[in-house]
């Protein structure tokens, strides 16, 4: 018997043959799932965007892991979502389409922040700050939880599957404290006291470009299935060209025993690789130092996170028409940068809380924390001129309402960056 984890890679034009290919790869569901048992499926479902979109995850493909799973005679099947810091839980669902979905299926949606009952679960070994975390009951008793992510590139983590998506069962309180220190470990910590224990991916139209904000929607085709969330996430990344070295949170999570990352320890069922192979434009990934002549941009010891989010925010700064205006800025991200004492405070800003020490020599500069930090911070900072870090009222006074503000241009600065990507790779359309 293999002891490689299975990762089921199906690749077709109607979604509930492929998923129900995709159980039948990984064993069939009544091996999957237990006869009269409760089952919680956690999509991806942390913003109000319409399926189009590539946000959320696709209601199709929920609704086909439903009916698969009513095969095997469970007891009661719940959709499950905190949705992100700011965001109603409930429109959520309504925009996404899930929730019409669900009423056709009937199927109950389960706002996880506004449940009451809560379980102060002890994280052994933890990693990061969190050496508790407040989840709810329900959800900690449920006899299966079937992680639903959809694949996507990433503003603040560069990828987003199946280990990404379970930081959405917890509520807001804990979702700040994620944010303010090491996310990936922070992640981890969950995932050691909430595991799923089979994850199904919905890569149909997969989200390249600058996704969650600003997705461009490719389509991919593909169905993905595995009780390995580190496996199907390598995977995932494989398909699509991702270089895996660029994402923080992979050896950390084999490293916690959550799964494999090496691909001689991953056995690929369905279709291969290669049959399924479709690169995203993920225009993040790179050499950050000298990408921005304009500003003085110090970025050594940055992680993979900073930098996609330093990319991000100056193609923003283009885009609303503030770059030019703040050219000779410094922009500092990473632990491993000299920071001159002759450059005046007001022209630098501190990126991540792994920044904060140069503020011994550099009182008044901006300092954005977190770890990684709120996706448009900095661009915000920059183009406000003060610190903007989405803590307190920030989020819901200035960060909202700003993107808001500044969708329309970036929206076509991004689209317009697409197209010429898609020109130069028309295999990737």
């Amino acid at each position: 018997m293999s002891s490689k984890s299975k990762v089921a890679l199906v690749k077709g034009a109607d979604i509930q043959e492929d998923v129900t290919r995709v159980f039948d790869l990984l064993g069939g569901v009544q091996n999957l799932i237990q006869k009269g048992s409760v089952v919680m499926l956690k999509p991806n479902a942390g913003h109000a965007e319409p399926p189009e979109t590539s946000v959320c995850t696709n209601p199709e493909v929920i609704r086909a892991v439903i009916r698969e799973v009513k095969k095997a005679e469970p007891k009661e099947i719940v959709i499950a979502e905190a949705a992100a810091i700011g965001c109603d839980t409930v429109e959520c669902f309504e925009v996404s389409g899930i929730a019409k979905m669900a009423e056709e299926e009937g199927v109950e949606c389960y706002d996880i922040k506004r449940d009451k009952d809560l379980v102060n679960v002890a994280v052994r070994g933890y990693r990061s700050n969190l050496d508790h975390i407040k989840l709810p009951r329900r959800l900690m008793e449920a006899d299966h939880l079937i992680n639903l992510p959809i694949l996507k590139a990433h503003a603040s983590m560069v990828f987003s599957g199946a280990l990404k998506n379970i930081k959405g069962v917890v509520q807001d309180k804990v979702h700040m404290q994620m944010h303010q220190q090491n996310l990936t470990m922070a992640m981890m910590d969950v995932w050691s006291v909430c595991r799923a224990d089979l994850n199904i991916m919905d890569a149909y139209r997969a989200a390249s470009g600058y996704s969650p904000h600003m997705p461009v929607p490719i389509e991919s085709n593909m169905i993905l299935g595995s009780k390995d969330p580190v496996a199907i996430d390598r995977v995932a990344c494989e398909v699509t060209g991702i270089d895996t070295s660029g994402v923080s949170y992979f050896t950390v999570a084999e490293e916690a025993g959550l799964g494999s990352y090496s691909m001689d320890q991953i056995e690929v069922v369905g279709q291969t690789i290669e049959e399924c192979f479709k690169p995203m434009w993920i225009p993040y990934i790179g050499d950050m130092s000298k990408r921005w002549p304009e500003y003085d941009v110090r970025c050594d010891g940055a992680c993979s996170s900073c930098q996609a989010l330093l990319a991000i925010n100056m193609e923003e700064l283009k885009a609303v028409g503030e770059y030019d205006k703040n050219a000779g800025m410094t922009i500092v991200a990473g632990p491993k940068n000299e920071v001159p004492k002759d450059i005046p405070d007001e022209k630098i800003v501190l990126h991540g809380n792994c920044t904060k020490k140069y503020l011994k020599d550099h009182p008044n500069a901006y300092w954005i924390l977190g770890c990684p930090p709120n996706e448009p911070a900095l661009y915000l900072t920059v183009q406000r001129k003060e610190t903007i870090n989405g803590m307190g009222d920030q989020e819901d006074e200035i960060i909202r309402p700003c993107m808001k503000r500044d969708e329309p241009v970036w929206r076509d600065y991004v689209f317009k960056a697409a197209e010429e990507y898609y020109k130069e790779h028309p295999e990737s359309k």
